[in-house]
């Protein structure tokens, strides 16, 4: 007979090749497969529940977190991941519930369900602003939820940024655990914009509304700077804008900041211009955070309607460092 300790690293091992290629479903299952021959190594546990944290299963992972502590209590690495995850289901849960979405669609919410030539199924909603599909189905109350959060954005992000598009965009969500076809968005991504919005999410159900929302927000946020900025944005305000108008940073994220300063790794403006995809994936948490907080600065400094003047500016060609110039005090343009 084989070793259980054996059968279990095997699972490990595959679970960490999965959870690698954000296959985090399959990831799921190895590790559990594993479990069942070997339940003594805590930071299993603790790579068990990160991956639940990356399908949106809060209280999975925490579980799975808590009875990595029951085998090594003072791991620094699970506590850190415990109280990182207490915080991403305290917001995710506290957006979606401040939405205050309607239960109920109205009798006019007609989704399309079409299945020739696919795959699976897919749901497909037309509105006025949006055209969404969904692949693979989902239940009509998370697709009529789905429409309220995109509503939101449109009029929110819209709002903020003075500016609504006059053109149906196209929206595309995508669960990569359940359907088999190639997507445009990198691995490292869960979503894109290249003229339509693309989002992957990965689960063995139905998509975690907060995170699904803020995805809506950021690629909506891309967007509308393309609009207003006909393509001219430094890759460092576009994306800072998009995290921050997505949502806020987190403890340990600016901690992560805090540390990087201390290290004297925080890039610099010029390595910020310059695209994310060529960086490591250390350099590149770094600097989608790096970049929000500098977004964050100015909007500390002028609001909203400074970031529309800045945004106009480069719209109408003005180089960003004039633009910045005109919209800010010298004492904000960061180095």
């Amino acid at each position: 007979m084989r070793d259980p300790s054996l059968i279990a690293l095997s699972y490990f091992q595959q679970a960490t090749s999965c959870y690698q290629q954000a296959r985090y479903v399959e990831s799921i299952q190895h590790y559990l497969s594993g479990l069942r021959y070997d339940q003594s190594r805590y930071h299993v546990y603790a790579d068990l529940a990160k991956a639940y944290e990356m399908v949106g299963k809060w209280e999975q992972a925490l579980a799975y977190l808590d009875t990595a502590l029951q085998l090594c209590p003072d791991s620094p690495t699970v506590l850190r991941r415990k109280a990182r995850i207490n915080e991403e289901k305290a917001y995710y849960q506290s957006i979606i519930r401040e939405s205050q979405l309607v239960d109920e669609p109205p009798s006019n919410f007609s989704p399309i369900l079409e299945s020739k030539n696919l795959p699976q199924p897919q749901n497909i909603v037309e509105h006025p602003f949006f055209i969404l599909t969904v692949q693979p189905v989902v239940a009509p109350k998370t697709l009529w939820y789905i429409c309220q959060l995109i509503e939101k954005t449109y009029n929110e992000v819209g709002t903020q940024l003075d500016c609504f598009p006059s053109d149906q965009i196209s929206i595309s969500i995508i669960n990569t655990h359940d359907v088999l076809m190639p997507t445009h968005v990198p691995k490292w991504a869960a979503g894109q914009y290249d003229g339509q919005i693309q989002l992957n999410y990965c689960a063995d159900g139905e998509p975690e509304l907060g995170v699904l929302y803020t995805l809506i927000r950021h690629e909506w946020t891309h967007l509308l700077v393309d609009l207003i900025t006909h393509g001219n944005c430094p890759i460092w305000l576009n994306e800072g804008l998009a995290q921050t108008v997505a949502r806020p940073l987190l403890s340990f994220e600016r901690l992560a900041l805090q540390q990087a300063d201390e290290k004297g790794t925080l890039p610099t403006l010029l390595e910020l211009s310059q695209p994310f995809s060529q960086l490591s994936t250390s350099e590149r948490k770094i600097a989608y955070l790096h970049s929000a907080a500098i977004v964050a600065t100015l909007i500390d400094e002028g609001g909203y309607p400074s970031i529309r003047q800045l945004l106009c500016l480069l719209g109408n060609g003005t180089p960003i460092e004039t633009a910045m110039r005109q919209t800010y005090k010298e004492n904000v343009i960061p180095n």
